[in-house]
């Protein structure tokens, strides 16, 4: 099984209060991840992975997760897929680079109903 890393904007100009803004950015992240998961295709999604730890009693700084996302990026991932808003994304933005400079295939869907591709990629 192929697994495509999920990179998108999470806390990138959240001012620390605005719950809701965070709560869109995973549910948006989140749909590219069931889009991947109904077509038999792995994901690591940070977004699902990290989010609201500091409310259930979490006090590992944003690095942790910058650098935790790394790792499954460099170690995990066959390939990346750019949520639309990636680029408003410090962490994001790391990751494409990152994914640019290694040489793997980087999908920037417009949609979660805009995976063909991916699909195509993943069954070679």
């Amino acid at each position: 099984m192929k697994i495509v890393y999920i990179a998108g904007q999470l806390t990138t100009g959240w001012d620390g209060k605005d719950r809701e803004y965070l709560v869109n950015n995973v549910r948006k992240a989140e749909q590219y991840q069931i889009a991947l998961a109904n077509s038999g295709i792995g994901s690591f999604c940070p977004h699902t992975h990290a989010c609201f730890h500091h409310e259930k009693g979490g006090t590992a700084p944003d690095e942790y997760y910058y650098k935790l996302g790394m790792e499954f990026l460099k170690r995990v991932a066959d390939a990346v897929l750019a949520v639309p808003g990636w680029e408003n994304s410090k962490g994001a933005k790391i990751e494409v680079e990152w994914a640019i400079k290694n040489n793997l295939p980087i999908f920037y869907p417009h949609s979660p109903q805009d995976i063909g591709n991916i699909i195509e990629w993943a069954k070679k």
